[in-house]
């Protein structure tokens, strides 16, 4: 899926990487922090736009040698990959990172984790996972090793997830269709943190917000947050958004029951939260949304199925991502230090943030 640019990546690459070094202060700050980290062998899964260069960059100023594997190739920027291959940081996929024999992990995914389970390779000591998705994937290996939660700590959890993914999701759609939320029926699927956000920015920018959320608990916070909670049919939304980082969420009944007209938008880590076999083959009606015919009805999806703020825009804010950039550099330095103190499993990451 190829995305006319928007503005920001219409400007020069050095000074984008400037003004997001004037604004990333915190992860700045996190870099010098970092304890020296030449014994280690840092195998990432990262969105690969220009934030997450600036973290990779800390790990390699203190020592680290690190490889990447990109996590979704519709939110990877080309002259973001060129920029960190020149850092000697090597661009690849999950089996080469395995082949490449890490020491650790720090993951949005869990893919190269994965890998190494099904290969059966021995050799990480500890790992960090940031995402609910990969989280997810990780609780069902047999792990021999610690891996940390690093989604659960308030700062990505509480900050980054209510806050900064709604208001850049929304901006990424409204700026891609020119269409405002005004008046328009929205139904968001999930009820964490993300999809909170979500719906109280939708709410915000005019919309009429509808909530699915399985989980009794979350359901009724949605409902003492003022939204009406519903079954995931949608047959009476504009917009369907959803962000579970569970696989096949909107599945091909869900799809079915629709309504004619109806905007399928992903805020999850992964295209998978839907199912795309369902919707067939699209027509583009403009760049980042496709025309989908399912039972005689119009279904739209918005970039792909892909990550909405990163497929189709520039992700979150510099300054809002700043945190969340800090606390993954800090808590590398952490998981280097300490991570081979914890028993093999998942465990809450108990570092600094």
């Amino acid at each position: 899926m190829e995305l006319p640019t928007t503005a920001w990546q219409g400007v020069e690459l050095e000074q984008r990487l400037a003004w997001a070094r004037r604004w990333m202060r915190r992860t700045a700050a996190a870099a010098e922090r970092l304890p020296d980290l030449t014994s280690v062998r840092l195998a990432v899964t990262a969105h690969l736009d220009l934030k997450s260069a600036l973290f990779l960059r800390a790990y390699r100023s203190a020592g680290a040698a690190v490889i990447v594997h990109p996590a979704d190739p519709a939110t990877t920027r080309a002259d973001v990959q060129r920029l960190v291959e020149t850092w000697g940081i090597e661009v690849t996929d999950p089996a080469a990172c395995v082949d490449w024999e890490p020491t650790h992990t720090v993951e949005m995914g869990g893919d190269i984790v994965v890998e190494a389970a099904a290969r059966g390779y021995g050799g990480i000591v500890a790992g960090l996972e940031m995402t609910r998705t990969g989280l997810n994937r990780v609780a069902e290996l047999a792990l021999t090793y610690p891996v940390f939660d690093l989604d659960g700590v308030p700062l990505k959890n509480q900050l980054h997830n209510r806050f900064t993914v709604g208001t850049s999701t929304w901006h990424t759609v409204t700026a891609r269709t020119q269409l405002s939320l005004h008046g328009l029926a929205v139904l968001v699927v999930g009820y964490g943190e993300v999809g909170a956000g979500l719906a109280r920015t939708a709410r915000g920018l005019g919309a009429i917000v509808q909530v699915a959320e399985v989980d009794p608990g979350r359901a009724l916070i949605a409902s003492y947050d003022g939204f009406d909670v519903v079954d995931l049919a949608g047959d009476r939304a504009d917009i369907v958004v959803t962000a579970t980082g569970r696989t096949g969420t909107v599945s091909a009944e869900v799809i079915a029951g629709l309504k004619d007209g109806c905007l399928l938008v992903n805020a999850g880590h992964s295209a998978d939260e839907l199912d795309l076999d369902a919707l067939g083959n699209g027509k583009e009606l403009l760049p980042g949304v496709t025309s989908h015919r399912v039972g005689g009805r119009e279904i739209l999806l918005f970039a792909g199925g892909h990550v909405a703020n990163l497929a189709a825009g520039d992700g979150d804010s510099l300054n809002a991502f700043d945190v969340t950039a800090a606390l993954i550099v800090d808590s590398a330095g952490w998981l280097v230090a300490h991570g081979n103190e914890f028993p093999a499993g998942m465990h809450p990451y108990p570092g600094p943030s």
